[in-house]
Formats: structure tokens, C-alpha cells, sequence
């Protein structure tokens, strides 16, 4: 499996895995191509901080989705790999 470590990444992977006809449209968006445009000005604006060696012994995937009490399973099985419990 290639490392994914930026969108770029991602999209070389996309492009060589389904057909170009699903690429193109997920690159482009559909006829004007405005809210595509939008949508990639307004994610080019918002800066993610990289968070590398921080204490995650304190951390819980709990939370509530309607009303209820939930364990994010995905984010548990990853903590578990991090973590190692």
C-alpha cells in the first residue's frame, strides 16, 4: 500500500484506481463548475495544525449522537493502535 501523507497523494491514487470518466467529474464538479471552484478556494483559506507526539492517554472517543451515548468505533480501533490499549 503507497504512503498517503497529503491530498495530493490521494488524488494520484484516485486517478490511477477508477475510471477517468469518475476522476474527471470528482476533479471538476458538474457544468459551471462554480460550487467546485468555491469550495476549492474556500479549502485552499483553512490551515490544518500538524499535531505530532501529544499525550493521547487522556483522550475518549465518547460522545452523543441524538441523544445517545456512542464510542466512535473507528477512532477507538485507531486509538488502540496508537496507543497499544
Amino acid at each position: 500500500m503507497p504512503v498517503i501523507t497529503t491530498i495530493d497523494d490521494l488524488k494520484r491514487l484516485h486517478e490511477r484506481r477508477v475510471p477517468r470518466m469518475f476522476y474527471d467529474y470528482a476533479e471538476s464538479g458538474s457544468w459551471t463548475e462554480q460550487t467546485f471552484r468555491e469550495n476549492t478556494t474556500d479549502f485552499e483559506q483553512i490551515r490544518l495544525r500538524q499535531r505530532v507526539a501529544v499525550d493521547m492517554s487522556g483522550r475518549s472517543t465518547k460522545t452523543q449522537m441524538i441523544g445517545q451515548d456512542v464510542i466512535l468505533e473507528p477512532a477507538r480501533k485507531a486509538h488502540q493502535v496508537v496507543v497499544g490499549y
